[in-house]
């Protein structure tokens, strides 16, 4: 039995620390009435929110919550927002593409301003296909159609409505740096700590640098990840769940125990600054910390 719940509550833990990997775009704060039945983190899916932001915004102490209970909800997707607009480029129309090195699924379709479903669909791949440099594949037609839909399910039909967005990073970096003497996956990076839905550090990288385990583990997810590229979860034996995200290449497989410093994958190109780098994320009970203070060995 003790073993049983151990697994559930790891496997929580790992999807609770998912659920941190998302972007919005509008939002406004909200209240919500707790409903029987509905915890932390049911509420911050439904309003695509974040355990942490929920309870600091309530001075929530832990994740207790009563029925009846009214909650502020910070950065909740607002429902009267402009009018939203979707890029559906025809998964019919394809041309080739050549894969060059450090791309990713992500990359390449932020590049052809589609999605990677759309490319999966396309090249008959799923998220556990890998790429290799050099290797061709099908990308959507440089002709895209976006079709824009407000709230009352109207067309936009403008001219605007027929151009391709444009690639938008939507992370929010603070002006805090942190000190890059610390163990990091990386030798001695730059390191630029991120905030908002997405909470930990941006590491600067070489060229294909080895990135290396902080602290000992087993991994728990392994490949690619909506919006991230590829993913690597380690959970260690303290609970803490490190997530190695942007990687170029993964070397790692879910089931395995990683020793502390081994190579888990190598350094990728970030597709919004074409830059070489990582980022890390560490969760304790679900919710984010600096990664600065997680521990390391």
């Amino acid at each position: 039995m003790k073993s049983k719940i151990s697994s559930i509550v790891k496997k929580s833990a790992l999807v609770t620390a998912v659920a941190f990997l998302g972007t919005g775009y509008l939002f406004s704060d909200t209240t919500h009435v707790v409903q029987k039945g509905e915890t932390l983190y049911s509420i911050s899916k439904k309003y695509n929110s974040t355990i942490q932001s929920i309870s600091e915004a309530n001075k929530i102490d832990g994740t207790d919550i009563k029925v009846g209970q009214k909650l502020i909800i910070p950065g909740a997707a607002s429902k009267t927002s402009a009018p939203s607009v979707t890029v559906s480029p025809s998964v019919k129309a394809a041309e080739t593409y050549t894969v060059k090195k450090g791309d990713t699924w992500y990359s390449i379709a932020r590049n052809f301003n589609t999605n990677v479903k759309n490319l999966y669909e396309l090249n008959n791949a799923g998220a556990d296909t890998g790429l290799k440099t050099g290797q061709k594949i099908k990308v959507p037609s440089s002709v895209t159609s976006a079709v824009a839909s407000s709230p009352a399910g109207k067309k936009d039909t403008s001219p605007a409505a027929s151009l391709p967005l444009p690639v938008v990073d939507t992370h929010t970096y603070s002006a805090k740096k942190g000190d890059s003497n610390l163990v990091w996956p990386v030798e001695r990076p730059d390191v630029t700590y991120v905030n908002g839905k997405v909470s930990g550090v941006s590491l600067s990288a070489k060229k294909d640098e080895s990135v290396n385990a902080i602290k000992a583990g087993t991994v728990m997810f392994s490949g690619s990840y909506r919006g991230f590229g590829n993913v690597v979860f380690i959970q260690s034996k303290t609970g803490h769940i490190y997530a190695y995200t942007g990687l170029g290449k993964i070397l790692v497989s879910k089931g395995e125990y990683i020793d502390y410093k081994s190579q888990i994958g190598t350094a990728g190109i970030d597709s919004y600054s074409s830059k070489s780098q990582i980022s890390l994320m560490v969760f304790q009970n679900g919710l984010p910390i600096d990664p600065a203070k997680a521990p390391r060995g």
